[in-house]
């Protein structure tokens, strides 16, 4: 059985994100001013750049229009992810009815319970994919309807452990409904709540949200290849040079997510709907190890992995910390890799095959304090995320250029921007 240390409960408590108790202080909420200026300087850029070359300005808008074309079909399918989220509330509360009857109906209820839970997880998996597909979704929707499926299936599997093992649960669809879109992946019937909304921090997250989305924009049309140059064929001394090039770039793009999704958006949901505890992430900005930068980056869904991964297979399968380690990883970036895999449109385990083969081994390593293990931590994050999708973006472009016909099993594993003449050798 797991240790006392692994058998921690997730508490939850009013508490602000990490860097709105930084912008706070007297001493450092200035440091907020650097980013609103190099925002204001890349803005006057854009638009300086727009009127000599057009005559006119479109602050990119041309480029957020072609990536989130066919929008309205991505949020059909959010829909259709929502309702059979909730569909999955009213299937669980009849399995709660059925669960006091007699030893061997309730033997029953549990295996089909159990099936069906497990196909609806197959089946999401299947038919999400399909539907990007078959919409021919650009990568901002696909990522979109992607990562918000798997939201749902985190929220419910969560839902269904926690309730599954109480007695008599109760269940309302009031507190599942909140749960659905609190910014937490751990249910709770109740959390602590803020006494009222503030409306104008509201506005201010939501203009984040603008203004980070506005900078990817500038640095996608200013710094990465057009869609039709990605077409072009390249040398293998063109990959590289692309590649290292975009490097110092890969750190607008890292933060840039970051600040996005773990801090403006869910500041944003958590204060429209007053949810309390703000702990999204912690320094991780400060990390020594690879480690301590995983589990601090990203606290919503390390919580979730903890819980329902780590310590569920310590407790239930083997009581191995390593091999349970190893687990996580494998379910966390198997699942990173099937968002890639509906982006690219093909097989293409990049992202896996780094994070598995070199930061998984990485993360037993305890380095000392030293600043320098912390810049080569930075470097080393930045250049894998980057490098990763500068090649996921090659074989997007590959496939879409020079798609495969009745493929052999060695061309399905082999990177198509390889094989095809996309890459002059």
């Amino acid at each position: 059985m797991c240790s006392e240390k692994e058998t921690r409960e997730k508490t939850f408590s009013c508490r602000n994100s990490l860097l709105d108790e930084i912008f706070e202080h007297p001493r450092t909420k200035n440091l907020y001013n650097v980013y609103l200026i190099v925002l204001t300087g890349l803005f006057f850029q854009t638009v300086a750049q727009d009127y000599v070359k057009t005559g006119r300005v479109t602050l990119g808008l041309g480029l957020v229009r072609k990536g989130f074309y066919n929008f309205d079909k991505a949020v059909f399918i959010w829909s259709c992810c929502l309702g059979s989220a909730c569909v999955c509330f009213f299937v669980f509360k009849i399995w709660c009815r059925l669960k006091g009857f007699a030893k061997e109906a309730t033997m029953v209820s549990n295996w089909c319970g159990g099936t069906l839970l497990l196909l609806y997880y197959f089946y999401s998996f299947k038919l999400v994919g399909h539907g990007v597909r078959q919409f021919n979704f650009n990568p901002p929707c696909t990522t979109f309807v992607t990562i918000e499926s798997v939201r749902f299936l985190m929220k419910v599997h969560s839902f269904v452990r926690n309730k599954a093992t109480e007695a008599d649960p109760a269940l309302k669809f009031s507190n599942f409904l909140y749960f659905l879109f609190a910014p937490t992946l751990i249910y709770r019937d109740h959390y602590p709540r803020t006494k009222t909304t503030n409306w104008k921090f509201v506005a201010r997250c939501f203009l984040q949200c603008l203004s980070v989305l506005f900078i990817f924009t500038v640095v996608i049309m200013n710094s990465y290849p057009t869609p039709e140059q990605w077409c072009q064929k390249f040398t293998p001394n063109d990959i590289l040079l692309i590649v290292m090039e975009k490097l110092p770039y890969g750190i607008l793009v890292v933060t840039g997510i970051f600040f996005l999704i773990f801090h403006s958006v869910q500041n944003l949901f958590a204060e429209i709907l007053r949810f309390g505890d703000r702990l999204f992430y912690q320094d991780w900005w400060n990390a020594y190890s690879f480690s301590i930068w995983l589990s601090k980056w990203n606290k919503i869904v390390q919580d979730w992995l903890y819980y329902y991964v780590y310590r569920d297979f310590r407790e239930f399968v083997c009581d191995n910390g390593a091999l349970a380690k190893l687990v996580v990883f494998v379910v966390s970036f198997g699942v990173h890799e099937w968002i890639m895999y509906s982006w690219i449109g093909g097989f293409f385990p990049v992202m896996f095959v780094i994070f598995m083969g070199v930061v998984f081994p990485l993360t037993f390593c305890e380095f000392p304090k030293w600043t320098i293990f912390n810049i080569l931590v930075w470097f080393c994050g930045v250049f894998f995320i980057n490098l990763g999708l500068l090649l996921c973006a090659f074989e997007h472009y590959a496939l879409l250029n020079a798609p495969l016909e009745n493929p052999a099993l060695w061309e399905l594993v082999c990177p198509r921007f390889i094989t095809c003449d996309c890459v002059l050798r």
